[in-house]
């Protein structure tokens, strides 16, 4: 396997983690206002998020990094290729983080009403700013035939902004799981019934993307090399839905928000599984070829040496992050995890 592959599915990979993660925090933000309606509650649902906040937005710079390293062209290609979305995912998730660790620290409840309002908001734009982004790519963006970037205003297509409404209503049935698992009482009652509708609206949201993007052209010529596999793997994604559904309604809320994240980790793969090697593509593909993602990588010196040492860290980094993950998976340890005061 070269270099250039390797690390093009390990990107892949990375910012999948990152969204079956992180969308747990954007989850659980765009659904607090329902799940915790007073500031005890809300103190106790993002306490439950607290040990887990900052480990899953490491994710994102560690793919972002990666991408920087290792494929530098393609870095370009997305980041402004799709600027209004990913614009609008990476200011979410700023303000999303800033405001769970700051809200607690305001003595006046007011104060942290407006924090919440904030939270919230933040959730939703990061998942729709996500949402977005991958609609637009698994379609096309503004890249002329040498592979430079021309603009942004393909990005924002109807199909694309459809995309971003589905993954809102994902991350917060995501979130929502996440909810029901780590806490206890009202809050994790009112999470439990929320996961099921939440997750139906996204898959129909998702069923409606799908057919209007085939509809409206979004996925035409070249977007998709393999549309097999995305519509298998958004298939498997429904199926994860459902799972997640039967879970929850089992009493079995950690093997339901796996479900979640098995649905949200999905649709990334899907949409780069089924372009490779030509993961942006032309919006306009008359004349136009897109440029093979090995074509977009770092130098062979630089990839090796990236390789080799960059390498072991990384393993260790996912090491660190399943223990932390299992150190937290039961009701005892809920009860003993620390919380933003």
């Amino acid at each position: 396997m070269s270099y250039p592959t390797l690390w093009t599915i390990g990107f892949i990979a990375l910012f999948t983690g990152y969204l079956m993660l992180a969308g747990a925090n954007y989850g659980v933000g765009s659904t607090l206002l329902v799940t915790a309606r007073t500031d005890r509650e809300r103190r106790t649902v993002l306490g439950g998020l607290g040990p887990f906040l900052l480990g899953n937005e490491a994710w994102l710079l560690v793919s972002v990094g990666i991408l920087v390293g290792t494929l530098p062209g393609l870095k370009t290609q997305l980041l402004v290729g799709a600027a209004p979305f990913a614009l609008t995912a990476l200011s979410g998730a700023l303000v999303l983080t800033s405001a769970v660790m700051l809200r607690s620290r305001h003595p006046d409840l007011a104060v942290r009403r407006r924090w919440d309002v904030a939270i919230c908001v933040a959730g939703i734009a990061a998942a729709f700013g996500w949402g977005g982004f991958l609609t637009a790519v698994a379609g096309g963006l503004d890249i002329d035939g040498e592979g430079h970037v021309t603009g942004s205003g393909a990005s924002l297509s109807p199909v694309s902004l459809l995309g971003g409404l589905t993954a809102v209503a994902l991350f917060a049935a995501h979130g929502a799981a996440f909810t029901a698992a780590r806490t206890t009482g009202e809050s994790a009652a009112r999470a439990a019934r929320i996961t099921g509708p939440l997750g139906a609206a996204g898959g129909a949201l998702a069923a409606v993307t799908v057919i209007a993007g085939l509809a409206g052209g979004h996925f035409d010529g070249d977007a998709l090399r393999r549309p097999w596999i995305a519509v298998f793997l958004i298939a498997a994604a429904g199926v994860a839905l459902f799972a997640a559904h039967r879970r929850m309604s089992g009493g079995s809320p950690w093997q339901s928000f796996a479900a979640t994240a098995t649905t949200v980790g999905l649709l990334p793969v899907a949409v780069f599984a089924a372009k490779y090697p030509y993961l942006v593509t032309p919006s306009d593909s008359g004349g136009t070829a897109a440029t093979a993602v090995q074509d977009l990588a770092a130098d062979s010196t630089s990839l090796a040496l990236i390789t080799w040492t960059a390498g072991p860290v990384l393993l260790l980094v996912i090491a660190v992050q399943i223990r932390m993950w299992w150190l937290f998976r039961t009701t005892e340890e809920r009860a003993a995890a620390p919380a933003f005061h």
